[in-house]
């Protein structure tokens, strides 16, 4: 890959994984689309011819697309391949996703939801320190008592810029820091 091709694919990364968010698959992580919108655009960057006008963003999207679509289409077909090579009788109504054959190793342990829940309630207790937007994106952005959100997400709810969000939780966490310093 040349330095050219290189810095096309470097300028996109962050619109790979805004595609790869637009996809919702049992079969396929985030993570693992974006690997794969990756790949699609690393294909685009060797083809993209610039003479011709186009912007790369433009010129890129469906090879993006395609290489995520494959990705998540060929497991959907290993799965089935495999629930059939299971016996699995005809006409039953299982839904056999290839989150019933492998380990799901992203899912929190026994002891990081202890852990996460102990945090939860220390964060809780050194609210008090915040005033009410603040508590808000907290809560948003750690999961507690919520979903875990990302600060764009965060934004769109709360109707503010995502930088907005970031120097709100910035804010945020130097109150309760230095709030636990005080207490100690």
């Amino acid at each position: 890959m040349t330095k050219e091709q290189e810095k096309l694919v470097a300028g996109c990364i962050g619109y790979v994984v805004t595609l790869a968010r637009q996809y919702q698959s049992d079969i396929l992580s985030t993570d693992d689309m974006v690997s794969e919108g990756c790949i699609g655009l690393m294909k685009a960057a060797e083809k993209y011819d610039a003479s011709k006008g186009k912007p790369f963003v433009t010129y890129a999207a469906p090879f993006i697309r395609r290489s995520i679509e494959d990705a998540i289409n060929k497991l959907t077909v290993e799965v089935e391949t495999r629930s059939t090579d299971e016996s699995i009788p005809v006409g039953s109504r299982n839904n056999y996703t290839l989150l019933n054959v492998l380990e799901d190793h992203d899912a929190p342990k026994a002891d990081a939801i202890v852990e996460q829940e102990t945090l939860s309630h220390d964060l809780l207790k050194g609210f008090v320190v915040l005033d009410g937007r603040e508590q808000q994106v907290i809560r948003y952005y750690y999961g507690i008592d919520s979903v875990r959100m990302t600060m764009a997400e965060i934004a769109t709810m709360m109707r503010l810029k995502r930088e907005r969000v970031r120097q709100i939780r910035d804010k945020a966490l130097r109150k309760l820091k230095k709030a636990r310093k005080v207490e100690e």
